[in-house]
Formats: structure tokens, C-alpha cells, sequence
């Protein structure tokens, strides 16, 4: 005899993946969804727009009508190209700004701004109080190699590590504490494979959250990560004003509004890079307070320009604070001497 299962188990059944469902979508848009409606600047010039951070050598790009790359950046009215710094493991071995693109970039009458990124968006890395001062030793040794002047800036990246915690308490939540299921984990690799990085810092965040925050999980928000990342800031300080005269660099941050808020009030920073994730803590007000050395931009995929004549070029336009003339962006070299 076919025995079907009562109403009210099927029922709680049904209930319960449905919030699993709402939990993955509340998730996915809490990325998305916030800034789902302000539309990505075509590849085309934009007034205002002259800046653009590229995760790849700009001397590798491709035109339909084999322009050079440096070229191509300028007719998109770009006067500057924002490059990176990082550890030699980062995934990305295209990432890194190198000499003779540096060089290219300046020949062509674009100016340079870099940013030492590695894995900002990490928690536990501005938690363990102790990266700041090798990320700006690392930093400095690309900035000799490249020739970058002294008096230019270089930011550091804090890759909404203040918006995750507020992602990896709603977690331990759905969870009550214990680990992510592997229905959910599927569900949200499934949604965008760049959430294998929340998975893997929600099992460790059960860890240490009592560590290093002495309170319920439920009561620890994104100001909860301050602290550290001044430390990681004081750490930069530390290593960038114990340079010789005639060789210091002024810092810069690259985050949320509430980063940039916190990190320029306390002179930790110089200049501050606001990040196109409208999400993040404290977006509105600082963009209202114009306190911003660039605001970024959604990403553009640009179908006529490519790198190595096959990845299509993505790349996310800035603005450039108009009040700002100096804003840390360079265009000459110097030796190591800094002559």
C-alpha cells in the first residue's frame, strides 16, 4: 500500500527550503541588489570619467584596428590608469604592475596610480593585527622597481571586509552556530562561484569570532572591524614614515564610506578611493561629503577591445574628484636613489 507522507511534514519540508531559497537570494543581493539599478558606463568616453583601474597589463590590449593599447585608453578619455601592487602568490600573475608597463604607460601621457591589494576582502587578514607593515615594505619594493616618485601616493586595498561581517553574522544565524550545509554550499557556488571565498571564511569566522570579539555573535556588526584595520593602517604608517627624507609616499585606502570615514578622520590616510559596491557601510554619506580622491564605477565590458586578442576587456571606470589635483597619481620615474 502506497503510504503518502502526512500534510504538515511535506509542509515544514516546503517551509524550510523556501528559507534556504530566501537565505541564498538575501545573500546574493546583498552584493548586487544595492546598486542593481545605476547602470555600467558603456566603453565609450564619459565626461569625468578619466581614470580606470585594469587587473591586467594595459600594454597586452587589443584593438579592432590594431591600435596600440596605451592609445586605445586614451581615446576612451582616460588620463590616468590605475595599476596594482601585490605578494608574488596572488591568483592573478597578471595583476602586478611591472616596469616596462609602467614605462609604456608614462610614454603615452597617461599618469599612474597604484593600489597594493591582496586579499582585502579577507577578515581574519586585518584581524591578525600584523600584515600592515609587510604589505608596505612589499609595497615600497615595487614602487623602487617601478621608479615611482616619492610624494606620489599608493593605496591599500580594504575589500568590504566591514560589509562581509555583517554577511558571515547572517550566516551563523540561518546556521545557529554550526556549519554551512551542503545544500546551501551548492546553492551558492551555483549562484556565483566567487562565494567559495564567503564559504571558506564563514567556517572560520565560527572560530575565532569569540577570539577576537568578546561579545554574541548577533551584536557584532561592520564598526566591529575598525579597530583592526587602523592597525593594519598604523602598521603602513609605521614602515612608510620611516623612510629617509626625500623618499616618502603618502597612503591612501581603497573601501567603503565607513572605511574612508574612519581612516581620514583618524590621519591615517592621505586620500581615500571609494568603492562602487553602494552596499557597503557608509556609501551615501561619504560620497556627499566629497571627501573622496576617485569614486569607481560599475564594471564595463568592452567588447572592442580585448586582452591578448581574446578575453574581452573589463576594466571599471573612475571619477576623479574635481577639487583634487593631486590625488597620488604619478607620471615620471625616478631611480632607487630618487633622483
Amino acid at each position: 500500500m502506497l503510504r503518502h507522507a502526512p500534510v504538515p511534514k511535506l509542509l515544514g519540508e516546503y517551509l524550510s527550503f523556501l528559507k534556504q531559497l530566501a537565505a541564498v537570494l538575501a545573500l546574493v543581493c546583498s552584493c548586487a541588489g544595492a546598486y542593481a539599478d545605476v547602470p555600467a558606463p558603456s566603453c565609450d568616453p564619459h565626461p569625468g570619467l578619466t581614470a580606470a583601474d585594469f587587473s591586467q597589463n594595459v600594454t597586452n590590449i587589443d584593438t579592432n584596428d590594431q591600435r596600440d593599447g596605451t592609445d586605445a585608453l586614451k581615446k576612451l578619455g582616460l588620463k590616468t590608469v590605475i595599476r596594482y601592487y601585490d605578494w608574488p602568490s596572488e591568483n592573478n600573475q597578471c595583476k602586478t604592475l611591472m616596469p616596462e608597463e609602467s614605462d609604456a604607460i608614462i610614454k603615452a601621457g597617461l599618469s599612474i596610480v597604484t593600489v597594493f591589494q591582496y586579499k582585502g576582502e579577507d577578515p581574519e587578514r586585518f584581524l591578525a593585527r600584523s600584515h600592515g607593515a609587510p604589505d608596505a615594505k612589499r609595497a615600497l619594493d615595487l614602487a623602487a622597481a617601478n621608479g615611482q616618485p616619492p610624494g606620489s601616493a599608493i593605496y591599500f586595498a580594504v575589500d568590504g571586509v566591514d560589509a562581509a561581517m555583517k554577511d558571515l553574522v547572517f550566516e551563523y544565524s540561518l546556521h545557529r552556530g554550526g556549519s554551512m550545509s551542503r545544500s546551501r554550499r551548492s546553492r551558492l557556488i551555483r549562484a556565483d562561484s566567487s562565494y567559495r571565498r564567503h564559504i571558506g571564511h564563514y567556517a572560520r569566522f565560527r572560530l575565532y569570532h569569540k577570539r577576537y570579539f568578546g561579545k554574541s555573535v548577533e551584536a557584532i556588526g561592520p564598526r566591529d572591524l575598525l579597530p583592526f584595520i587602523d592597525d593594519y593602517f598604523k602598521g603602513v604608517n609605521s614602515v612608510f614614515k620611516a623612510q629617509p627624507d626625500g623618499r616618502k609616499f603618502k597612503i591612501g585606502a581603497y573601501g567603503s564610506g565607513l572605511v574612508c570615514e574612519r581612516l581620514l578622520s583618524a590621519k591615517l590616510v592621505d586620500f581615500c578611493w571609494l568603492s562602487q559596491s553602494q552596499g557597503w557601510p557608509g556609501y551615501q554619506k561619504f560620497y556627499a561629503s566629497g571627501k573622496w580622491s576617485m569614486v569607481q564605477k560599475m564594471t564595463t565590458r568592452c567588447k572592442v577591445l580585448r586582452f591578448q586578442g581574446a578575453e574581452k576587456l573589463n576594466f571599471d571606470f573612475n571619477r576623479v574628484n574635481p577639487k583634487m589635483n593631486d590625488y597620488g597619481q604619478w607620471s615620471h620615474k625616478v631611480d632607487a636613489s630618487g633622483a
